[in-house]
């Protein structure tokens, strides 16, 4: 049967079991007699709301896991539109994973092999890290159900592989921070604040590292790999110099990506928070902690809605100094942040149209508001030169504006994956430039997320044939990346970049892919160094997220109205042409 088979109930599912020194056995599933999955496996426990994890009790509970369901995840706000389709429910999933502010650190880990296959030992792991801005979705969804990309792992690409995903803390119960919060967390002996969701990660891999090897994996070839969120935190853990993996994949993110503040800038949304909860401000700080500390999940989860202002609620990295030490690497960083020694192996890559992800933000502008707001983040030269770059003037009407203010903000925030390239020359580097087939707002576009179907294989059937081989291509890479192999010449050679497009792989560098805005990127740079770097980000990121708004604390809280769109989605250009 194909690996990638829609015909869910045609697959026969029985029991195994597996003997996990220190912890006992645990009870999984085994799909025709092939892969096998372990699911809802507990890496640590939460003591508490807005605290820094522990690492699960040993052994399991009568020494047995079952771990034929999937745990629950992170509660979080509704989405009002997702540019991929539903994967079918799985017959085996007995019911929906449920939500749990307290239960849901988990992984589930799927192996290509039965436990008395004698190929079960030494294999390489993929450790994945889901993305949603750290305030959505789950390492659990459907859509990174492990059992296919370990199927193909084995049969098709001729690199079988162990493949784990994971639940983690998002939304304010994984990163909100403040001064009440950070002292709250040190009378417990923790240090820094915030970045919860973080530390549940570095827990998971530090499970993974010491108990995998039982599963048939390699403890010393582990791949760290994430998309957006989920990149921003693999960047985290190469950042903080733990050696819990030895590859590293970073797809469309790096550690700006869902924005850097401060602990005093949480502090207003801090308060914010408590004001829309209706906590008396005269209250003592201690008292007002308690009170958040007491607010129910749903309430919590709620309040980040009026809060947090623009459609897609983005939750940002507090540089607390504790997570990463010193400050953390911003827009203009990254031509000096290398990779260390005990990760000598890195992908690093991005899709053509990252930000149209938060096109609700900014799809109301025209050109004379961008105009405006461009003045305020650049001296005037230097805004007319980079809105130049982009053909925006005052005159621009809306219509036209849209695309030119994703590509404009697709540019500054993905930047610096290219300073991050050229820092890390033995760095594996990509581009994805396969347009969406799917009807929605974004067909057409090779937006962010669109990958994970190529990677994932799971909804590889609803591809046109010519995509459904670059699928099958894109998750043989990946995993041969995984096995220590190069899936391509590194970006030192030549500054060789992979490109994913028309489905094809095509090797490129940058003087033969004009349309990137290589030169843009450099003409910025030219004009300011890294001060306008720094601006161009903070710019994109305001289109993009309303900064400003989410951190004025007399701005009024309410979720943003968003316009229709004000152009036909098969007009569009096609991907990465202004």
């Amino acid at each position: 049967m194909s690996p990638v088979t829609q015909d869910l109930e045609a697959i026969a599912v029985s029991s195994v079991e597996l003997a996990v020194p220190t912890l006992g056995r645990a009870k999984g599933l085994c799909y025709d007699g092939n892969t096998c999955q372990y699911l809802g496996i507990p890496f640590a426990t939460i003591p508490g709301r807005f605290r820094r994890p522990r690492s699960a009790p040993t052994p399991w509970p009568d020494h047995v896991l079952d771990a034929t369901t999937l745990g629950p995840y992170c509660p979080q706000p509704p989405r009002d539109f997702y540019p991929i389709p539903v994967p079918p429910q799985r017959p085996w999933a007995a019911a929906a994973p449920s939500t749990s502010s307290t239960e849901c650190l988990n992984l589930n880990i799927s192996v290509p092999f039965p436990p008395q296959d004698p190929r079960l030992k030494g294999l390489p792991v993929m450790v994945f890290f889901h993305g949603g801005a750290f305030a959505y979705a789950a390492g659990s969804a459907a859509i990174y159900d492990g059992r296919v990309l370990a199927d193909v792992s084995r049969d098709e690409a001729g690199s079988p592989a162990i493949i784990i995903s994971l639940n983690y803390r998002l939304g304010v119960l994984g990163f909100l921070a403040s001064k009440e919060i950070r002292e709250y967390n040190a009378s417990f002996g923790e240090e820094g604040v915030g970045n919860y969701g973080i530390w549940d990660q570095v827990e998971a891999l530090r499970w993974v590292k010491q108990h995998i090897s039982a599963f048939g994996g390699d403890p010393d070839r582990i791949t760290a790999f994430g998309q957006s969120a989920g990149g921003v935190s693999v960047n985290a853990h190469i950042l903080r110099d733990e050696p819990l993996f030895s590859g590293a994949i970073l797809q469309s993110g790096l550690l700006p990506l869902c924005g850097i503040m401060s602990e005093s800038e949480y502090q207003v949304l801090y308060e914010k928070m408590l004001q829309t909860l209706g906590c008396p401000m005269e209250l003592s700080p201690q008292d007002r902690l308690t009170y958040l500390l007491n607010v129910s999940e749903e309430d919590l989860i709620a309040a980040m809605v009026p809060v947090f202002i623009a459609p897609v609620i983005t939750m940002a990295l507090c540089d607390d100094g504790v997570l990463i030490p010193g400050k953390m690497p911003s827009w203009s960083d990254f031509n000096s942040v290398k990779a260390p020694s005990w990760c000598p192996r890195v992908m690093v890559g991005d899709a053509a149209n990252e930000c149209i992800i938060w096109n609700k933000a900014f799809r109301h502008h025209d050109g004379a508001s961008v105009t405006k707001l461009a003045a305020s983040f650049f001296a005037p030269d230097q805004a007319k030169k980079i809105l130049d770059l982009y053909s925006i003037s005052s005159e621009t009407p809306k219509a036209e504006v849209f695309d030119k203010i994703e590509k404009m903000t697709t540019d500054a925030i993905l930047a610096p994956n290219y300073d991050f390239m050229r820092a890390n020359p033995h760095c594996y580097a990509y581009h994805f430039d396969e347009p969406s087939r799917y009807d929605n707002e974004w067909g057409g576009l090779a937006h962010h997320s669109l990958e994970n179907i190529y990677i994932w294989n799971v909804l590889r059937h609803t591809l046109p044939p010519a995509q459904q081989k670059q699928a099958a291509r894109m998750a043989a890479l990946w995993l041969r990346f995984a096995s220590g192999d190069s899936p391509w010449p590194a970006f030192g050679h030549e500054q060789s970049i992979m490109l994913f497009g028309g489905g094809e792989a095509t090797l490129s560098n940058p003087s033969q892919d004009a349309r990137r805005g290589y030169s843009r990127w450099e003409s910025i740079r030219d004009l300011g160094g890294k001060d306008l770097i720094e601006s161009w980000g903070e710019f994109a990121f305001q289109l993009c997220i309303l900064k400003r708004e989410l951190l004025d604390p007399s701005f009024e809280m309410k979720a943003m109205e968003v316009e229709p769109l004000a152009r036909k989605v098969d007009e569009r250009q096609e991907p990465g042409v202004l």
